[in-house]
């Protein structure tokens, strides 16, 4: 066992003994030591009483589930960044990683990674929570392990969560004198066409809802006939909701943008200016101008940056170069991404031909009515 200090980071296998040299190897460049154990099963006291600022888990696993569940039920362990490590740049793998509770996906072997992700949470409070400071949500799924990572997801965001049983609670809750500004339901409980039924029993016309569907598109439409609601796909990963949220609470705000964001998740590369070897991470939304990364190893702001990604609807790969604008970390104060970064695209400095290629798979995407989330490639 590693030496341990309050605060390591805890590395959950199963890993090879190469795999777990190359850990042992990273975590010491970042001058900490480790918890290491090849299950979740029987080391959760010891990771409890760890507290690290962030765990490594194997992205791979039939675990995975299990393990980050667990992860989100312990109060010491909320916040707690999950980084999944894989061996294969694949759309799927990714996501899989993020429906199943990661906070951030890394290669197996980038050892550099590893180590930087380690450096950059040595600040990090993980006991630390948010304030409460973007209104009240009320969550109901008839599944306990869902429902506690959509929760996650909106209270680190800043939300007021809560948690009803059923549709009756949820309907006392929208009557009550403080009623959610939203609600997130599962369809079995509440089907989108019984929430103006709902809205009319509780006297609560206004209430947003999103209604997660096991069965729904990952292509996300507003439809004109439910106002104020939206239904995302079970298997989608959870920050989907976050983004839809946030559109709704807006009442649609994306639409005074000068170019709306959407949805859109595919593995990117990125690096700095010059650099050789690229980081990877999965976009969260694109814009016209621009393009959000999720990850926890961002480069310093300002940093001019080159990208490539494949646009939605589209096999190419496109190389564009912009300006690192915006990043958020782990605790940070805004709360409307998860951890990650925000790339401004310069126009001057892409290749012609790649800036065409990504605006017009864009246009494509912006000319659908309604649509604020294009689905990922399998």
């Amino acid at each position: 066992m590693e030496a341990r200090a309050l605060g390591s980071p805890a590395l959950i296998g199963p890993f090879d003994r190469a795999q777990g040299a190359m850990l042992r190897r990273a975590v010491e460049r970042a001058n900490s030591g480790s918890y290491v154990s090849s299950s979740i099963l029987g080391s959760q006291a010891e990771i409890s009483e760890l507290r690290p600022k962030c765990v490594f888990v194997d992205g791979e696993t039939g675990e995975l589930a299990t393990t980050t569940t667990w992860i989100r039920e312990n109060p010491f362990l909320f916040a707690t960044p999950v980084i999944a490590m894989v061996s294969d740049l694949r759309d799927a793998s990714f996501v899989q990683a993020y429906r199943y509770g990661a906070d951030d996906v890394i290669l197996r072997s980038n050892v550099g990674g590893v180590t930087r992700r380690i450096a950059n949470l040595q600040d990090f409070d993980p006991t630390a929570r948010p304030p409460v400071s973007r209104g009240r949500v009320v969550i109901s799924h008839h599944v306990d392990q869902y429902r506690r990572l959509l929760g996650r997801v909106l209270r680190q965001a800043c939300f007021d969560v809560h948690f009803a049983v059923d549709a009756d609670e949820i309907i006392a809750a929208m009557a009550s004198e403080l009623q959610p500004d939203l609600v997130v339901v599962s369809n079995q409980l509440l089907p989108m066409a019984k929430i103006e039924e709902a809205r009319r029993a509780a006297n609560s016309p206004q209430t947003r809802f999103v209604v997660v569907s096991a069965t729904a598109s990952t292509r996300i439409v507003l439809d004109p006939k439910f106002p104020h609601s939206a239904t995302i796909a079970e298997h989608a990963p959870h920050d989907h909701l976050l983004f839809v949220a946030n559109d709704l609470l807006r009442d649609g705000g994306r639409k005074g943008r000068q170019s709306p964001r959407y949805l859109f998740d595919t593995i990117c590369s990125f690096r700095s200016e010059g650099e050789f070897s690229p980081e990877y991470g999965l976009t969260y939304n694109m814009s016209e101008t621009g393009i959000y990364v999720r990850t926890l190893d961002p480069p310093p702001k300002n940093t001019k940056l080159w990208l490539e990604l494949r646009p939605p609807g589209t096999a190419a790969t496109v190389h564009l170069r912009g300006n690192l604008v915006w990043v958020a970390t782990p605790g940070a104060c805004s709360r409307a991404t998860p951890p990650g970064f925000g790339l401004e695209i310069n126009v001057q400095a892409s290749p012609a031909r790649d800036l065409k290629l990504y605006r017009d798979a864009y246009s494509t995407l912006a000319q659908v009515p309604n649509q604020i989330a294009l689905s990922w490639r399998p």
